[in-house]
């Protein structure tokens, strides 16, 4: 009976491991999915660094804790009777989990801060002409759209390579269009705006 309870403790180590690697990535991806999800202004930034950085220093933590309950459960494994080739099976397997964070941390580092970077652009033609050659350009790049059909729409992502403003030149009615969409935008804030084209080269932004 003491051989079982003690057996069971060893395997109770195990699963403590395992549920300190499991839960930094189930916190990370949750996390990661509800800031996409949310349409985050620059305003927010700050509140989410600090998410970011607690659920980052918590997953060191428990990848600490792992470790020494990983060691734990080799030690007592060991001394409890149970095969060599189940303690370095489950041992390996853990300890890959563990090591899953940082990479899976980095992979939510870059996702998260390529998506609040980003400047997001709705176009939508709601006249009853096409607009035409329309012509986006950016600090560092442009983006062409032959011809976007009345009640149509499209939708450009891109990032800006210094400060500076979002600027377009189309073509309406046989009539040459110009103005700019954003006013200001630099590498480190993303942009969301809805861009309408109401007819005679008359253009509404809305910034969300």
């Amino acid at each position: 009976m003491g051989t079982e309870a003690t057996a069971a403790r060893s395997k109770w180590w195990l699963k403590g491991a395992i549920l300190c690697g499991a839960l930094p990535l189930l916190a990370g991806g949750i996390t990661l999915f509800v800031f996409l999800q949310s349409a985050a202004k620059s305003s927010d930034m700050e509140a989410w660094s600090r998410i970011g950085a607690f659920i980052l220093m918590g997953g060191v933590a428990l990848f600490s804790l792992g470790l020494v309950a990983l060691g734990v459960y080799l030690l007592t494994g060991k001394r409890d009777g149970v095969s060599k080739r189940d303690l370095a099976q489950n041992a390996i397997l853990t300890l890959i989990l563990l090591m899953s964070n940082f990479p899976a941390a980095l992979a939510c580092v870059f996702i998260a801060g390529d998506s609040f970077s980003r400047v997001q652009l709705l176009l939508v033609n709601k006249s009853e002409v096409p607009v035409e050659d329309l012509n986006i350009t950016w600090p560092g790049g442009e983006h062409t759209i032959d011809e976007l059909e009345p009640q149509g729409g499209a939708e450009i992502f891109f990032h800006v390579s210094s400060d500076g403003t979002v600027d377009f030149t189309a073509r309406q009615a046989d009539g040459s269009c110009e103005g700019n969409l954003v006013g200001y935008v630099t590498p480190n804030m993303g942009v969301q705006a809805e861009v309408v084209f109401l007819g005679g080269c008359e253009v509404r932004v809305k910034e969300q």
